[in-house]
């Protein structure tokens, strides 16, 4: 049978070059999330939660011909937001100065973005001890050192998206499923032991990003999948 394949788009925010739009996209926020806002002890932190949601809500509005203001939310037991009246599907990530932001019309994503950091004494491979499978980390730690951070991130990223596809969080330990570690190899879900299923039913894939960045997306299908990718500059 033919499998149609799923068009996402995921747009790529650089939150430095939309902070003169702070004080519009205030205005789209309800009195809940103005009060999430000021919760952040930071300015910077509080400032990118009002970028990256606002800038949520104008693209889902410009998704759904409608206005910001008028994009209401639920929210599943772990906080992963969905739209109350609609089926389009999205999720969002920021890492530093970048937030990623994938929809589509119906299939369920889940997206992540991370900054690669140097580490301190190699201490990526105290983290994949602690927190990867047994396979995962095997093949990390035997990978040279110098692509050892981009090794760690891809598998993160792929591991991060994974969850948040589910709206788990981290109730769903890192060891209980493996993906593809190599960051020259597509990326992929290889084993599961926590819904076996989501072998047939779940696409991971590596994004493009910005130099020192990685990210990936896991979507819940099994057709092909079409990635477009935009700028987010005029909104």
């Amino acid at each position: 049978m033919t499998r149609f394949p799923v068009e996402l788009d995921v747009w790529k925010i650089q939150l430095s070059k939309v902070e003169d739009r702070l004080d519009r996209y205030k205005t789209y926020l309800n009195q809940d999330e103005l009060a999430r806002a000021n919760r952040f002890l930071f300015d910077r932190d509080r400032i990118r939660f009002v970028i990256c949601r606002g800038a949520m809500k104008v693209l889902l509005a410009e998704r759904l011909n409608t206005h910001p203001t008028l994009i209401k939310f639920d929210y599943g037991d772990k906080g992963k937001p969905r739209l109350t009246n609609s089926a389009v599907e999205f999720n969002l990530s920021h890492a530093k100065d970048w937030a990623y932001f994938g929809i589509n019309d119906s299939i369920p994503l889940g997206i992540d973005l991370e900054f690669m950091r140097p580490p301190a004494d190699h201490g990526w491979i105290d983290i994949a001890k602690r927190f990867f499978a047994p396979a995962e980390f095997k093949i990390l730690s035997a990978l040279p050192v110098d692509i050892q951070a981009e090794a760690f991130f891809c598998c993160w990223t792929q591991k991060e998206a994974y969850i948040k596809l589910h709206g788990i969080g981290l109730s769903l330990p890192l060891d209980q499923f493996t993906v593809n570690v190599d960051p020259t190899s597509p990326a992929k879900l290889l084993t599961t032991t926590w819904n076996s299923a989501d072998l047939g039913q779940t696409r991971l894939f590596h994004l493009e990003a910005p130099h020192s960045y990685r990210a990936s997306v896991a979507l819940r299908t099994a057709a092909p999948i079409n990635i477009t990718y935009h700028q987010f500059i005029n909104h």
